[in-house]
């Protein structure tokens, strides 16, 4: 959303959420069978994500982070004050867990490996957008919107299917939040999740999908490791993500983009016509 498309989002966490809690809903209250109620959970996301993609067709820039950021809080203030459906502050409690014997005795044991799937399939999805004519419009529209639509892109609708496509990813990863704890609460969705997600996205570097996914193992990994620290860990969390941004500006995607290169950024296959380089005399006689 934020590093192909462009768009400034500071409510992603909200989109986890109502996966989650739509997810957690249906399995404890609903009886729902856990494929139904992740599926619902995507769905209601991806939905929430279309209404949000098109205000976003009205609003850009800082004034659509603001808005998102005022989703994020939205949210999280109904299910704090709805208790009657989502537990309130204590949250909703006896989700029932996805349960898988023959993988292993415990659920974490159980999920590891399903998880895994999971999360390659997403990764392979985000790679095949990105080398699509959807992935190439997103990036069109992020570099200079009047110019994408003066080529053909239709602006409005790569934004929808951008917000459509991110929200719904994070509504996967809600609804197995919950499946693999049982368990959702109001604190696990506020503005700092939102603002860490960004985070990941800033230090894997804009619009690289590699780098973006490398940042978020070591950031959700980097506090577990300097818990250890007790009172300083923040701090040296602070500063491992500053010496990041100072030693390579460019974020991760920089280190890790020539590794998958040939499959993020493939080469013209025979016969197809190659990038066309523009002589130089050409660029500053259109730029009199």
């Amino acid at each position: 959303m934020t590093g192909v498309a462009g768009q400034i989002v500071l409510g992603q966490a909200a989109f986890v959420g109502i996966g989650a809690y739509t997810t957690g809903l249906l399995l404890a209250k609903g009886g729902a069978p856990w494929v139904g109620a992740l599926a619902a959970g995507i769905a209601l996301s991806g939905v929430v994500g279309a209404g949000v993609g098109v205000v976003s067709t009205r609003i850009k820039g800082h004034y659509l982070a603001i808005t998102t950021l005022g989703l994020n809080e939205i949210f999280r203030l109904v299910v704090l004050n709805e208790a009657w459906a989502t537990g309130g502050p204590l949250g909703l409690r006896n989700i029932p867990r996805l349960h898988l014997p023959a993988l292993g005795k415990s659920v974490d044991q159980q999920l590891c490996l399903p998880l895994l799937v999971v999360t390659l399939g997403c990764y392979a999805l985000a790679v095949l957008v990105y080398r699509s004519r959807y992935g190439r419009d997103m990036r069109a529209v992020r570099d200079d919107e009047t110019a994408a639509e003066v080529m053909g892109v239709d602006p409005r609708a790569t934004k929808v299917c951008a917000f459509v496509l991110s929200s719904a990813l994070a509504g996967t990863a809600g609804g197995l939040y919950v499946l693999l704890v049982g368990f959702v609460a109001p604190g696990n969705f506020t503005i700092a999740e939102s603002i860490r997600q960004l985070l990941i996205v800033v230090v894997g570097g804009l619009g690289s999908i590699p780098g973006t996914f490398v940042a978020s193992l070591l950031l959700v990994a980097l506090p577990e490791i300097l818990r250890a620290w007790q009172d300083y860990y923040l701090a040296a969390y602070g500063a491992a993500i500053l010496a990041v941004l100072l030693g390579v500006p460019r974020g991760l995607g920089a280190l890790t983009d020539w590794m998958v290169a040939p499959w993020v950024h493939p080469r013209p296959a025979a016969g197809e016509p190659g990038p066309v380089a523009i002589p130089a005399e050409v660029g500053h006689a259109g730029s009199r």
